[in-house]
């Protein structure tokens, strides 16, 4: 026997309560009977009333109490295994960590806010894989597929471009590196299972041969995504150190470096996918749902729980069966009479 809301058995404590009641009822009827008087009239006046019947419906009552506590607590009994397959697509983030993504052109910054974003992108996912990759001027494995999101989240958290001290940003790392986190064995060791990247960046690219990433990435079969983070107007790349802001990135001129969200790069890698853009004060990452829904899904194994049957409709039909019957239920003894009359109770 177990309970599906065992919180709900404080409700137990009720019974007590109903019975308290009564009996302070009873002492209250016998308290007026002695001040009405002579208690041998009282007792004419009132052979009518049977005592014992009224004993009999305090007692549907307190056991209707009770048994409504427990069908409020979700008795269950028995169990039983139940397996779930899980399936989705195999879906790996590339999150750019370069230098340009600490530009504050949106809040706090584009990359605080591209994680927020994958972070509200997790929580939408219903057993897809997912893995994370961060990149620069080079790339790496930051998480491996899994479906244990909670741990994509710990990895997201800690992605900083201080863990790349490569500078620039290579689209074509970020790609051979997720073809390695795709080559992860699956539990099904399936060779066919359904490949999506979604490289989430502000476009920023120093290597100029987009085409030829796209093409690697049809040979690879991966569909892939891409979100823009940032506005199209220029601003400053902040230098920090230890949180604080302490000047900003310049050339070799010693001028400020701008950057701006390069939408026409980002669009041209998602030929086959589709592009979303994370802008000041919108995102339409979440879209990006619908698309993964669309491909193929794949069988990436199966979980067994154990189900317990639920039992809350025998107490809850015998504790109405109690209620109503103490409703019309009469106290007063049968007479001769009542018992030619089928209407008395």
């Amino acid at each position: 026997m177990s309970w599906l809301h065992p919180t709900y058995l404080w409700t137990l404590a009720l019974v007590p309560v109903v019975v308290l009641l009564f009996v302070w009822a009873a002492w209250q009827r016998r308290q007026a009977s002695a001040r009405f008087g002579d208690s041998a009239l009282v007792q004419r006046l009132t052979k009518g009333l049977s005592p014992r019947r009224r004993r009999w419906k305090a007692s549907f009552v307190t056991l209707g109490v009770l048994l409504m506590s427990l069908t409020l607590a979700g008795p269950q009994c028995g169990t039983k295994l139940r397996e779930v397959t899980r399936e989705g697509v195999d879906l790996v983030i590339a999150l750019d960590v370069s230098l340009s993504m600490q530009a504050n052109d949106v809040a706090p910054n584009r990359l605080e806010r591209a994680k927020n974003e994958i972070k509200k992108l997790l929580d939408q996912l219903r057993g897809d894989r997912v893995g994370l990759v961060i990149f620069s001027g080079d790339a790496f494995i930051q998480c491996p597929l899994t479906t244990d999101y909670g741990a994509v989240r710990l990895f997201l958290d800690v992605a900083d471009p201080s863990l790349l001290p490569t500078p620039g940003t290579d689209f074509s790392a970020a790609l051979e590196t997720a073809v390695q986190a795709f080559d992860v064995p699956s539990e099904t060791d399936q060779e066919d299972r359904t490949r999506a990247l979604l490289i989430v960046s502000d476009g920023e690219n120093h290597v100029p041969d987009i085409n030829a990433i796209v093409q690697d990435a049809r040979a690879s079969n991966i569909i892939l995504y891409t979100a823009g983070v940032g506005e199209t107007e220029g601003v400053r790349i902040p230098i920090s150190r230890q949180g604080q802001r302490v000047s900003y990135k310049k050339d070799n001129e010693g001028n400020d470096v701008t950057t701006k969200l390069e939408e026409a790069v980002l669009q041209d890698l998602a030929a086959d996918g589709a592009y979303f853009r994370i802008a000041r004060t919108s995102s339409s990452l979440s879209e990006i749902i619908s698309s993964l829904e669309r491909l193929d899904k794949t069988e990436f194994g199966a979980d067994q729980f154990e189900e317990y049957d639920p039992k809350y409709q025998w107490p809850l039909a015998l504790a109405l069966f109690l209620l109503f019957a103490e409703r019309f239920a009469s106290d007063r003894r049968r007479t001769k009479k009542d018992k030619e009359d089928p209407f008395i109770v």
